[in-house]
């Protein structure tokens, strides 16, 4: 389904987008004053450069940018979800989440907002009963075949 190219892609593009925005932030002297880096004699160390910026400037925009790669990703484990019901594996996939998440030690049934910012993956139960319902789908289209 080029869900590897995409993410792929959408990280590539992230990162250039990162470090585009600190090249046109590391020559900014308004940055380094408004940190109490007043000395203009001298140029700032690149290291003072990258916290200021990557833990100020952009880290409200990366917030916004993961939650988004995080909701994308959820939409993608659910389309290979289907993807594998279509084939009729759903049974095994199933089992084989189970016994991953028991190995994991996974919460079962995580706070629905914690996991829809936080889980890159959805959650079992989530998982579980998406698969049930592709599962049934399938069955009914089936029957209307016959």
């Amino acid at each position: 389904m080029g869900h590897t190219v995409t993410n792929f892609v959408v990280s590539q593009l992230y990162t250039g987008a990162a470090f585009y925005a600190f090249s046109l932030c590391y020559n900014s002297t308004e940055l380094y004053r408004a940190f109490g880096f007043n000395d203009d004699s001298r140029p700032v160390p690149t290291i003072i450069a990258l916290l200021l910026f990557f833990g100020t400037v952009w880290e409200p925009i990366d917030k916004v940018i993961s939650y988004a790669m995080t909701v994308h990703s959820r939409k993608c484990e659910f389309e290979a979800d289907e993807f594998s019901s279509n084939l009729g594996m759903s049974r095994e996939l199933q089992s084989g989440l189970c016994k991953i998440h028991l190995e994991n030690l996974g919460a079962m049934c995580p706070d629905p907002w914690y996991s829809a910012y936080h889980y890159s993956h959805p959650p079992l139960v989530e998982r579980l009963s998406a698969m049930m319902r592709y599962d049934k789908t399938m069955i009914q289209k089936t029957k209307k075949t016959l």
